[in-house]
């Protein structure tokens, strides 16, 4: 199914766009002295998650940008995880400071995919002939993560955090009641921010399974 990591990429960069469009309308809103409409914090942490995980669908990762990638999430979670401390939703904010950390966890302990390679070992004769000789011998690095029972972990978590976007997403209000065009009121709809979540906590189940 070679299709799958296509759509997914593609749904995790429209996602990322409308997020970023969303804390644009936010911060705009909030620097007039109106409501923002929707939480900034929030909008900037799926927008970070869809760039993220295309960066990893695009499989070109360097290894300095994959562990500059998970600080900056880690960063993103420790900032999450200031604002419950600082009475904020506990439960939003601290589910998205978990996804951050998933993600840098992603990023810092993923094991690529090494294609096979020739190495030479060292081998003896029997018989009267004594010595070594050189011989190649096939070696492969599959994908995968170091700690794997985190992986499967946040597997489940993601599974169960999809599961909740998706009734979110059926039961989230239509348009906000404000003074906005039509379109920026479709940008500022609640069941936007359940579709984002959903889009991205079903593409990481499927990037974390992809590579166990």
């Amino acid at each position: 199914m070679a299709w799958i990591e296509p759509v997914l990429t593609g749904a995790v960069v429209a996602v990322a766009v409308l997020c970023l469009a969303r804390l644009a309308l936010s911060v705009q809103r909030r620097r007039g002295g109106r409501h923002p409409l929707t939480d900034r914090n929030i909008d900037f942490a799926h927008a970070l998650m869809g760039a993220g995980m295309a960066a990893m669908f695009a499989s070109t990762t360097a290894v300095p940008a994959r562990l500059g990638w998970a600080c900056l999430f880690v960063a993103t979670a420790v900032w999450l995880g200031f604002l419950v401390a600082r009475g904020r939703p506990a439960g939003t904010y601290a589910h998205h400071a978990v996804a951050s950390l998933a993600m840098a966890y992603m990023f810092a302990a993923a094991r690529p995919h090494t294609g096979p390679h020739v190495m030479l070992t060292t081998t003896g004769h029997a018989g009267h002939q004594h010595g070594t000789a050189m011989m190649p011998a096939i070696s492969a690095h599959p994908a995968g993560f170091a700690f794997p029972l985190v992986a499967w972990g946040l597997v489940s978590y993601c599974a169960l955090s999809a599961g909740y976007a998706g009734t979110d997403l059926l039961r989230a209000a239509g348009h906000p009641a404000c003074d906005l065009p039509a379109a920026q009121r479709r940008l500022a709809a609640p069941r936007l921010a359940a579709a984002s979540e959903l889009v991205l906590s079903g593409s990481m189940v499927y990037m974390f399974l992809a590579m166990l």
